[in-house]
C-alpha cells in the first residue's frame, strides 16, 4: 500500500506532486475535526525546558558519583576526566537503548494511538530524573544516593531511552492532526519550542547555579516538568490517525528502514535527515571546546554566542520558515536552508582568535540551516499514509539516533 500510494506522490528527487486534485489525496488532506496544535507545540516546549535544565547540570551529577574512586594527587582534574568519560558512558547506554525501540515506538503508536506512546517517553524522563537527583547531595529532606550510584545511572538512563524517543509520538501526532499545507509550518513550530526550551532550561540550570542551592533543583524542576507534560497529553491530545496492527518482526530497529527508501524523494528526505543530524551533533558536541581552545573564547562570550544562536534559530524556524514556504515554496526552502549549512560549516573553519567576532555575523547561516531537518521530516510525511506515519517516525528516530552515536 505504501508503494503504491507513495507512487503518486513523490517521483521524483525533491519533488512530492501533493497538490494534484486527485480524490485519494483530498480525502488524505481534510483534517475538519482536527484538535489544535498549541498541545504537541507546548509539548515539545516544556520537555525542552526539562531537557535543557537537566543537560546542564549531568556532569554535576557524574562528578559525585565518580568522585569516591578518584584516587590520583591531582584529584579537581581527574574527577573532571573521570566525570566526562562517566558521562560518555551514560550518553552511549541512553542511545543504543533509543535505537533498539525507536521502532517499536512508532509500530506501537501506529496501533494504540500517540498520547500512551508519549505519556510512556515522558515516564521514562521522570524515571531518569528522579535517580538522578537522588545522586546528588541532599538539601535535607532525602539523603543522597551514594551505595550503587554508579550503576543506578545507567539503569535511569537506560530506561529513558527504552521508553522511547518522545518526537516519534510527536511528530506523527503533528502530521496526524496537520493538512499537507499545514504540515511544514507546524513541524518548524514544534522546532522553534526545542531550541526556544532549550534556552529556558539553560537559564533555569543556570539560575541554580548561581544561588548556590542544591542542583537537585534542577532536576526536581524537570521532573515536575515532565508530569505536567504528562498531564497535558493526557488532557488535551485527540487521537484522530486510523490504527494499524503490527507484528513482533515490525518492532525490529530497521524494519520500517524500506520506507525512508520508497521513492527517490523519500530517498532524499531521508539522506538530509541524517545529514542535518549528523552535522548538528558533530558541531554541538565539538562547540564547546573548539571555541575556548582554538578561539581562545571566554565564558560570557561564548554563552551569549550560544543565547544568540538559540533565538535566531527560533525565530528563522517560526516566523522565516513560514514566510519562505509561502513565498517560494518547500523545495526552494529547503535547498536554501541546507546550502546556508555547507557555507557556515566552511567559514567557521576559517574563525581564528584574531577574527573571532565574525562568528557572530555568521552564526545566523547555521540558524537558517536549522530549517533543514523539520522541513525535510514534513515533506516525508507527504510520501505515506495516515497509518503508517509512526513506522514512518520511528525509522527518523533511527536515523537520528546513528547520528548520535556516530558524530561525537
Amino acid at each position: 500500500m505504501a508503494m503504491s500510494f507513495a507512487s503518486e506522490r513523490g517521483s521524483g528527487i525533491l519533488l512530492s506532486r501533493v497538490r494534484l486534485s486527485s480524490v485519494e489525496l483530498s480525502q488524505f488532506d481534510k483534517k475538519p475535526n482536527a484538535p489544535p496544535v498549541w498541545p504537541a507545540v507546548l509539548t515539545s516546549f516544556l520537555h525542552c525546558v526539562s531537557l535543557g535544565a537537566a543537560l546542564m547540570t549531568w556532569l554535576r551529577v557524574c562528578e559525585h558519583v565518580v568522585s569516591p574512586y578518584v584516587e590520583e594527587k591531582d584529584v579537581k582534574d581527574a574527577v573532571k576526566v573521570a566525570a566526562q568519560t562517566y558521562y560518555g558512558r551514560l550518553l552511549a547506554v541512553n542511545a543504543i537503548c533509543e535505537l533498539v525501540t525507536s521502532q517499536f515506538v512508532g509500530v506501537a503508536s501506529d496501533k494504540h494511538g500517540r498520547r500512551p506512546v508519549q505519556v510512556a517517553a515522558q515516564l521514562g524522563q521522570v524515571i531518569d530524573y528522579l535517580l538522578a537527583a537522588l545522586c546528588l547531595p541532599s538539601f535535607g529532606y532525602i539523603g543522597q544516593l551514594k551505595e550503587g550510584a554508579w550503576f543506578i545511572l545507567f539503569f535511569s538512563r537506560g530506561i529513558a531511552g527504552l521508553l522511547g524517543n518522545y518526537k516519534v509520538s510527536l511528530q506523527s501526532y503533528t502530521a496526524d492532526i496537520s493538512t499537507v499545507e499545514e504540515c511544514p509550518t507546524r513541524m518548524a513550530y514544534l522546532g522553534g519550542a526545542l531550541v526556544t526550551g532549550m534556552c529556558a532550561g539553560s537559564m533555569l540550570a543556570t539560575a541554580v547555579g548561581v544561588s548556590k542551592i542544591s542542583f537537585r533543583w534542577s532536576f526536581l524542576a524537570a521532573t515536575a516538568i515532565n508530569v505536567g507534560i504528562i498531564a497535558l497529553v493526557v488532557v488535551k491530545w485527540r487521537d484522530i490517525a486510523p490504527r494499524k496492527d503490527y507484528t513482533w518482526r515490525e518492532a525490529n530497529p530497521f524494519a520500517s528502514f524500506h520506507l525512508l527508501g520508497t521513492n527517490r524523494a523519500m530517498a532524499m528526505y531521508s539522506a538530509l535527515v541524517f545529514l542535518s543530524s549528523f552535522s548538528l551533533n558533530m558541531f554541538s558536541s565539538t562547540l564547546v571546546s573548539y571555541c575556548e581552545t582554538f578561539l581562545n573564547m571566554d565564558t560570557p562570550t561564548f554563552s551569549a554566542l550560544v543565547m544568540m544562536w538559540t533565538l535566531e534559530s527560533a525565530i528563522c524556524l517560526g516566523i522565516v520558515q513560514p514566510a519562505l514556504v509561502r513565498e517560494v515554496g518547500e523545495i526552494a526552502t529547503l535547498q536554501l536552508s541546507f546550502l546556508c549549512m555547507i557555507v557556515f560549516y566552511v567559514l567557521f573553519c576559517l574563525l581564528t582568535p584574531e577574527n573571532s567576532a565574525w562568528v557572530f555575523v555568521i552564526m545566523i547561516l547555521f540558524s537558517m540551516g536549522s530549517i533543514t531537518y523539520p522541513l525535510a521530516v514534513s515533506l516525508a510525511t507527504r510520501e505515506l499514509p495516515p497509518e503508517l506515519q509512526g513506522s514512518l517516525q520511528g525509522a527518523v528516530s533511527v536515523l537520528e539516533t546513528v547520528a548520535k552515536i556516530i558524530a561525537p
